[in-house]
């Protein structure tokens, strides 16, 4: 992504001639269809694991099509990887390159500015921007063709993704909830196991719109409504999932996107507005005086499984579906998945939003998959002035879900984020672990298995710019050189970057390096980062994911300021010897059973899908061991 100032750094919105939007997920298929972006198997194949394998490996491979199962033993087609390619993502959602100023940018971002201090009915008038808000429709919706009174969730065809899943999940549910006082609505994406023919869990975290909404009706001692929707225009399974600012809803998001109103009927049980597009609606409630109940485990976005704990009890009331609705289902896991394509495009779509609330010196970030979306961001900025990097890590930490962030790394204008060999470069050349590591605490997201204590933990800035002469410290009369230590690092990245595959006790390597210049004329300094031996068999990316995964910088950054001018960091990137969230086990990676990815490779000529594709779980084989989750 180009680096532009705030005045033309653009959403990226489809011109104004493609305002195509979808009624439900058979006309997206219809359109997949055309444009051969779409594998269709005709054979049965089981949502009990063999779905979710088959979905993995076209999401593993560079724009894999969007699968649709015909025969799973229901009466709805199943579509999954529909995210899997990031041209198809961006046509999805209508997100691409502009040459010129887009005056309804210009007014989206007057609209987040202006509207806690302006009414309703004057934002309504400001042009174009009112075309953002949704329309409600009196009458009932495709959506509500076939009602089932007396509902039963077997009749849907939902996934169970991971062999120790606690049962198949709900994986894009969007969940529309209601503010008691208020009356204002909220939509999240949040998993749901289904636990009978007529319950489910809801697993939202504490932070989340929908959580808030639960802890209102329980203060009032009331049952919640909820009503859940399935499908429909993908834009409203991004939006449902997307950052957004307070006051701003999702609906108005997806209609900015659309270029379109987003059309509403209202449940046919609950007071709650639902996306007439819709393909499958969920109708219930929760009774807020009801006792939690355990929910898990699940193999989530963050590789591993996320381990059982309690959250509240869905209670089904109602079924509604088109005639010819389509059930929509995804994969999460170990990198690569297709969620990496939303990251992108939240990355695109809200960068100018930060620039306009935290600066416009901020030119790029990336939230690298690997990372998980929240264990690391990079972000290049123009740097004007010493401080201006640790400025920007503050400043992203306090906002919305950037607040999740474990490491930022702020890089300056000469640096390209989004090419690995620039960033090691800036790394090596401009990083003095004693004076540019800024620590830092706060929230973590829920499911972060590493953080000391339950969804909080350390945050780690590191300041890769090129430094003022005012941020420059004297390093002293030493002129020698860093040793060459190169034989006991098992591979480097850079001059001042190392990974060391381990069975040595972590706190050893402090030791080491420190008596190392003690006599000696030679000295070590730089970035070492020690991990688990059974690790040297991951590709790169996944070496990234592993080491991301297992870090709470607060625990596991450790600084020495021995003889050298700049010191030594040493970052406890190894799971052995850890101790989990109090309470908790250490979890497993998320990993494919070996009986069904034979089952799937011997089955793949009959599927009628193209070339056989190797299944993404035998990347990360060797943590199998560990999936008894121990």
């Amino acid at each position: 992504m180009p680096a532009y100032d705030q005045k033309a750094y653009l959403f990226r919105i489809i011109s104004n001639n493609d305002n195509m939007t979808f009624q439900s997920l058979g006309e997206i298929i219809e359109e997949l269809r055309r444009n051969n972006d779409l594998s269709k198997i005709h054979t049965f194949v089981s949502p009990d694991l063999e779905m979710s394998e088959i979905a993995d490996r076209f999401a593993s491979i560079e724009n894999g099509k969007a699968i649709l199962f015909n025969e799973n033993g229901t009466d709805f087609p199943v579509l999954m990887n529909l995210f899997g390619g990031e041209k198809r993502t961006n046509s999805l959602l209508k997100i691409h390159g502009a040459d010129s100023y887009d005056s309804k940018t210009e007014d989206l971002f007057r609209l987040m500015e202006e509207k806690p201090k302006i009414g309703l009915g004057l934002l309504r008038k400001l042009k174009p921007v009112k075309s953002i808000f949704p329309k409600r429709k009196r009458r009932k919706g495709a959506c509500q063709k076939i009602i089932h009174r007396n509902p039963d969730l077997g009749i849907l065809p939902v996934l169970k993704s991971w062999p120790h899943d606690g049962g198949p999940f709900l994986t894009l549910p969007l969940v529309h909830t209601i503010d008691p006082d208020t009356g204002e609505q909220n939509t999240g994406m949040y998993r749901m196991q289904i636990f009978d023919s007529k319950t489910t869990g809801m697993h939202w975290h504490r932070h989340k719109g929908g959580a808030e909404h639960f802890r209102a009706w329980q203060k009032k001692g009331k049952r919640m409504p909820v009503t859940v929707t399935l499908g429909g225009d993908p834009i409203l399974t991004y939006t449902a999932s997307a950052p957004l600012p307070p006051g701003i809803s999702e609906y108005m998001l997806a209609g900015f996107l659309k270029g379109d109103k987003v059309k509403l009927v209202k449940s046919t049980t609950n007071n709650i507005w639902i996306p007439e597009c819709s393909d499958i609606v969920i109708e219930g409630y929760i009774d807020t005086s009801e006792p939690l109940r355990n929910e898990g485990p699940f193999g989530d976005h963050t590789g591993y499984y996320s381990l059982p704990d309690d959250y509240p009890v869905f209670h089904v009331t109602c079924i509604t579906h088109r005639k010819d609705a389509v059930f929509p289902a995804t994969v999460v896991g170990p990198p690569p998945k297709e969620d990496r394509f939303l990251g992108k495009a939240t990355e695109e779509i809200f960068l100018p939003l930060i620039q306009k609330t935290m600066g416009p010196e901020i030119l790029d970030m990336v939230l690298p998959e690997e990372g998980g979306f929240h264990n690391l961001a990079l972000v290049k900025i123009k740097k004007d002035y010493p401080g201006q990097a640790i400025k920007i890590m503050h400043a992203l930490w306090g906002a919305g879900q950037m607040m999740f962030s474990k490491i930022i790394m702020v890089f300056d204008e000469n640096t390209d984020i989004r090419n690995k060999a620039s960033v090691l470069k800036a790394i090596s050349e401009n990083v003095r672990p004693v004076y540019d590591i800024h620590m830092s605490k706060g929230p973590y997201d829920v499911l972060d298995h590493a953080a000391r204590e339950f969804s909080f933990g350390g945050k780690a800035g590191i300041d890769a710019t090129k430094k003022h002469k005012e941020e420059l410290k004297d390093s002293g009369d030493k002129k020698s050189e860093s040793a060459d230590l190169n034989p006991m690092f098992s591979k480097n990245f850079g001059k001042n970057l190392h990974v060391i595959y381990s069975t040595t006790p972590f706190g050893e390597y402090g030791k080491m390096f420190t008596d190392f210049s003690t006599g000696h004329d030679k000295y070590v300094e730089g970035i070492f980062v020690i991990t688990d031996q059974d690790t040297q068999g991951l590709s790169e990316p996944l070496l990234l994911w592993y080491i991301l995964s297992v870090l709470d910088p607060e625990r596991d950054f450790s600084l020495i300021r021995n003889s050298s001018p700049n010191g030594v960091l040493i970052i406890n990137g190894a799971r052995r010897g850890k101790k989990a969230v109090p309470g908790k086990k250490w979890p497993a990676v998320a990993v494919m059973s070996q009986e069904i990815i034979d089952k799937v490779s011997e089955n793949w000529e009959s599927y009628d899908i193209g070339p056989l594709i190797p299944s993404p779980s035998e990347k990360v084989a060797e943590f199998r061991r560990e999936s008894h989750l121990d």
